[in-house]
């Protein structure tokens, strides 16, 4: 289950863009044909941790869900 981490209620299109929170924690966007640069929306509105990801959920707030975790693979 995802958890909020911070409430931001950004108003989307997802018609023509898609959103996402970049390597730094800021939440930006690209169209979605893929040309052109990322747009930051907001700067620096979390401070990331590798065990989660973070992503846009459909209010608009950037939320967290914490990453699979593989197990080794055994030696034969």
């Amino acid at each position: 289950m995802a958890e909020k981490v911070k409430h931001l209620k950004l108003e989307r299109d997802y018609a023509k863009y898609l959103y996402f929170v970049d390597g730094q924690g800021n939440v930006a966007r690209k169209t979605k044909s893929g040309e052109g640069e990322n747009e930051v929306l907001v700067h620096k509105a979390v401070e990331r941790d590798n065990q989660f990801l973070y992503f846009l959920d459909k209010d608009g707030d950037v939320a967290r869900s914490p990453r699979a975790v593989r197990k080794p693979k055994k030696a034969a």
